[in-house]
């Protein structure tokens, strides 16, 4: 029975430790992939995931959802001179009006390369 519990607990060890080892190798070239994009490129990723559904893939607003919530046009280029990146930055994560804050859900590195996308939609 003692021999029985020393084999569970070794194979217990060896899926654990694949499984960590599996998770870094991902995580890395996860990393990797992210070196080669530039900020713009990684937030247009970020914005179709999370933003898209609103403001619509080019930024105009003119999606199904924006006639309920009404988002701006951040494709105008009027209204993206009005406001600064940090100011957009804030609204991403803090939330405002309709639009629900992204703190908890995305990083400051995701938000921050969301808006750098943003800022390509411009017109």
């Amino acid at each position: 029975m003692k021999r029985m519990k020393v084999v569970l607990s070794l194979a217990f060890v060896c899926l654990f430790a694949t499984a960590a080892a599996v998770s870094n190798i991902s995580t890395a070239a996860e990393t990797k992939k992210g070196r080669g994009q530039s900020q713009a490129e990684r937030g247009r990723e970020v914005y179709a995931a999370n933003c898209g559904r609103c403001h619509g893939a080019d930024g105009a607003g003119r999606t199904r959802m924006a006639e309920i919530v009404e988002p701006p046009d951040m494709s105008d280029a009027a209204w993206q001179r009005k406001r600064s990146s940090s100011r957009m930055i804030a609204s991403v994560s803090n939330g405002l009006g309709q639009m629900p804050a992204f703190k908890k859900k995305l990083s400051r590195q995701e938000i921050a390369a969301a808006v750098a996308y943003v800022r390509t939609l411009k017109r």
